[in-house]
């Protein structure tokens, strides 16, 4: 009997993402996939353009470890490019659409990227690119057999290389390799359940690490979708009301925004079922949205990048019990460890804040290419996160802060998440954002900006009474700021970084 082939052993065994399109493909090719700009796409067709871009990639010379770069809104040929990637080796570097010309060539320098598939729309912020460019502008992928390709493919390869927004420093390179995809595919499927009814809205950005973990239960789980190039408000609505998707994950910026959209009291919601909200919700909005769709399962969620979106989450069905106290997220997922730990790694006590620390199969292997920020990433054994919160006496987890948004306003910390919570609860807010800002007292003060309801004139002195009445005296903003609108990232995600700066230079606000 001949001996088993390094890739024949290879296949039997692996972890591979675009194995698990192909799979799904093969349960039922003429199941749909796909709406995307009323354009409509199979399983077989989808499993099919995977094929030809990898088989693109392989004749433009890309092979196993090569970095591959995209710079592109969502797309079907985004989503494929993540699946082709991956069957023949070769890392995806999901470029942030809200990164300047000098961010990207940062990326496409630290990578060493072989490839840049760019939508021509973004060439602008392309100085230098790879010796092969490919423009997404519509021929892409063309002439190509669509027939299966396998190639040698180790679990533990690098699959993506997703940059983080820096703040201080540059921005740092996340690895996450085959198996991780699946240890975030093993919680899907153990804390929320299989549906293969569900049909997904993916607009939340495929460089961001929650759009590909969306893309990648859809397409794993054999679901359908509609694909929207960002998660604008209108086109959200457009999803629900005319493609009846069943669940979507977006950021609480843009739950907030879609309170907001006109439509909304009367839009059809029926077809919700499952709704997932990550980063800090006030409670108030939460609730509202609680009472707008009553009848889907709704999970408020944390996780990150370097976890590949894992963390914890909270049960739809005491839900409303956690929202007693802010920013519920619930319990970890399946497969991590969690520990919440003081500076010298002793594990706090119940309700007392600390730093969550987390181990398991979803866990990066690190930052690309930077030990020293990796040897501070796994002190002591365990993945550091750089989040604060507590658990409670219920066992429940609940968020905070990052550590480096925790303010020390005169010796005491105080969570801009608390302060939020309260001034969120006047009834005039849309969205607020609380920062810490230098100051020659406090050595650093409480700083709340709001933007006001549509239509809502308000003034400092009146948040500032709301405030009092909620809050103990060392927490109460210093100074708030009424603004238009708040810089975002695509996500939706509001930028403290660019609003410390915006405050520091006096662009706008008044002190109260």
């Amino acid at each position: 009997m001949p001996a088993v082939s390094d890739l024949e052993y290879n296949l039997i065994h692996r972890f591979n993402v675009g194995d698990s399109l192909r799979r799904a493909a093969a349960r039922d090719p003429r199941r749909h996939a796909i709406h995307f700009h009323g354009r409509d796409l199979t399983y077989g067709e989808f499993d099919a353009m995977a094929n030809r871009i990898a088989r693109e990639l392989l004749d433009l010379g890309i092979s196993r470890g090569d970095g591959v770069a995209i710079l592109a809104a969502n797309s079907p040929e985004y989503a494929a490019t993540f699946f082709a990637c991956a069957r023949i080796g070769a890392p995806l570097v999901p470029i942030n659409l809200m990164f300047t010309a000098e961010d990207v060539d940062y990326v496409l320098d630290k990578t060493r990227a072989k490839a840049l598939l760019v939508d021509p729309v973004f060439l602008g912020k392309v100085n230098r690119c790879p010796d092969i460019r490919i423009l997404l502008d519509g021929q892409f992928p063309a002439n190509q057999d669509g027939a299966p390709v396998e190639q040698f493919v180790a679990n533990e390869d690098p699959s993506v290389i997703i940059f983080t927004s820096g703040t201080t420093a540059r921005p740092k390179g996340v690895v996450l390799n085959h198996l991780n995809w699946f240890g975030y595919l093993l919680t899907t499927y153990a804390d929320y359940g299989l549906d293969r009814s569900i049909r997904y809205l993916l607009g939340l950005p495929m460089f961001h690490v929650a759009g590909l973990v969306m893309t990648f239960a859809c397409f794993s789980s054999g679901c359908a979708s509609v694909i929207i190039p960002l998660p604008r408000p209108e086109p959200i609505l457009n999803a629900i009301s005319n493609h009846k998707v069943n669940t979507m994950a977006l950021p609480a910026t843009v739950w907030v925004g879609l309170m907001q959209t006109p439509g909304i009291e009367t839009a059809d919601l029926s077809s919700l079922k499952r709704l997932f909200v990550f980063q800090y919700l006030p409670t108030p909005v939460f609730q509202r949205w609680r009472e707008m769709v009553p009848h889907a399962d709704w999970v408020n969620a944390w996780g990150q990048t370097e976890t590949t979106a894992l963390g914890s989450s909270t049960p739809p069905g005491d839900l409303g019990r956690m929202l007693d106290a802010p920013d519920p997220i619930g319990i970890e997922h399946m497969p991590l460890d969690m520990r919440i730990v003081d500076e010298n790694m002793n594990d706090v006590g119940t309700g007392k804040p600390g730093e969550f620390v987390v181990r398991g199969p979803s866990i990066t292997p690190g930052y690309f290419e930077d030990p020293d920020a990796n040897e501070a990433l796994f002190r002591g054994g365990w993945h550091h996160t750089g989040d604060v919160g507590y658990r409670d006496e219920h066992g429940w987890l609940y968020f905070l802060d990052r550590k480096k948004d925790m303010i020390k306003s005169g010796g005491e910390n105080v969570s801009s998440q608390e302060v939020e919570e309260a001034v969120a609860q006047h009834p005039g807010v849309g969205e607020v954002a609380v920062v810490g800002m230098p100051d020659p007292y406090w050595i650093e003060k409480v700083v709340a900006c709001v933007v006001p309801l549509p239509g809502v004139t308000l003034n400092e002195e009146e948040l500032l009474v709301h405030a009092r009445a909620r809050l103990a005296s060392f927490k109460v903003p210093k100074q708030i700021c009424i603004l238009s609108e708040f810089p975002k990232n695509p996500t939706g995600k509001v930028l403290k970084r660019v609003l410390r700066q915006q405050l520091a230079a006096g662009a706008s606000g008044a002190g109260a």
